[in-house]
């Protein structure tokens, strides 16, 4: 794998990077820097920021009180998604983003349960579902869902 990128890297680097959309960059002296090695001014390379924010697409929500009868969740390995095992049914979810159709109702108690992974090379790929539902708390994303609209910088 990093072989090939490494290879494909070195192809567009020959032909330009025909096909690639370059960002555009300037240079800029910086006032009272000068380089000990050359002793000249410092010139910084800049990029200006990005023009388009990143939009998140927001998966429907799920009506409050959905995971109020949560038994536990479980990190299924053979198809790569978490489990939340309700009394009566289950969710699937394939990926952390999708916790966002959840309320804060739901979202909190699922801090109460620790997900459960059978095989500990698999610890890591949960904590991406546990890291979501610690940034969903912390910033309060299910406000973003009533909005219908989100912006990530």
């Amino acid at each position: 794998m990093v072989w090939s990128f490494t290879n494909f890297l070195e192809i567009k680097a020959k032909n330009n990077f025909e096909g690639l959309k370059i960002a555009s960059s300037f240079t800029k002296k910086a006032k009272d820097v000068i380089d000990p090695r050359t002793n000249k001014t410092m010139v910084n390379v800049m990029w200006p920021p990005t023009k388009q924010a990143k939009r998140i697409p927001l998966p429907k929500r799920l009506p409050e009180g959905t995971l109020d009868k949560i038994q536990f969740w479980v990190y299924d390995e053979a198809t790569t998604t978490v489990v939340i095992k309700l009394k009566k049914n289950q969710f699937r979810i394939v990926d952390p983003k999708d916790l966002l159709k959840f309320g804060e109702r739901d979202i909190r108690p699922l801090l109460n349960f620790q997900i459960i992974a059978e095989n500990e090379l698999f610890e890591a790929a949960t904590k991406a579902f546990t890291r979501m539902v610690a940034t969903i708390i912390d910033k309060k994303l299910w406000e973003a869902l009533l909005t219908k609209q989100m912006c990530i910088s």
